[in-house]
């Protein structure tokens, strides 16, 4: 009896291990273009597992205003960060530098602080900084947080054109670096 069934469902297993496996190939296309140049502070970079559509961001704009960010075909790079974190003050003024220097790529950056956090502060910290490459959004009850997994700060999402996780990075960084230009790059063209 179990010979015989194991016969019916042989090929069907085969078929079941041969999706998961094209799958994890599929899936793993960014971390094999990129796994030459994953060194230093790029090895904070965990590559998403298990990839999935995420939802557009709903947050708000500098003006109060409720803005949906699509995701075009540019890579989205979302900075979740808050005015009261040390860490993602600290890495703010080299993401603005990465901005910068990759104003020409097809790469939107934008940063969401999440939670509360006062529309004077942020425009306060922008303004002592000099951020101005970098585009400032709010999500004031932290729902899109919530809904990318985020759970601590700060966390950076990259997001490729179809809308689908490529990885992040959970705590600060230097983004100011030839090797992360380099790795923005290489995502860019794996698409």
């Amino acid at each position: 009896m179990k010979t015989m069934l194991m016969l019916k469902l042989g090929p069907l297993i085969l078929i079941v291990n041969l999706f998961f496996s094209i799958s994890a190939i599929a899936e793993s296309k960014y971390a094999e273009n990129t796994k030459d140049i994953i060194r230093g502070e790029l090895r904070k970079f965990i590559f998403t597992k298990n990839a999935k559509v995420l939802p557009n961001p709903l947050i708000l704009d500098g003006n109060g205003n409720m803005v949906e960010i699509g995701y075009d075909e540019d890579v989205l790079i979302i900075n979740f960060w808050a005015t009261w974190c040390a860490p993602c003050k600290k890495e703010m003024p080299s993401l603005n530098s990465l901005a910068q220097n990759m104003k020409y790529e097809d790469i939107k950056i934008i940063t969401i602080a999440s939670g509360r956090n006062s529309k004077e502060a942020i425009d306060g910290f922008f303004d002592d900084n000099n951020l101005v490459n970098l585009k400032k959004y709010r999500d004031p009850r932290g729902r899109i947080a919530v809904k990318y997994g985020v759970t601590a700060l700060p966390t950076t999402v990259v997001i490729n054109p179809s809308g689908i996780e490529i990885g992040r990075i959970i705590g600060d960084i230097d983004w100011d670096t030839a090797d992360v230009r380099l790795f923005f790059k290489k995502l860019l063209k794996t698409r």
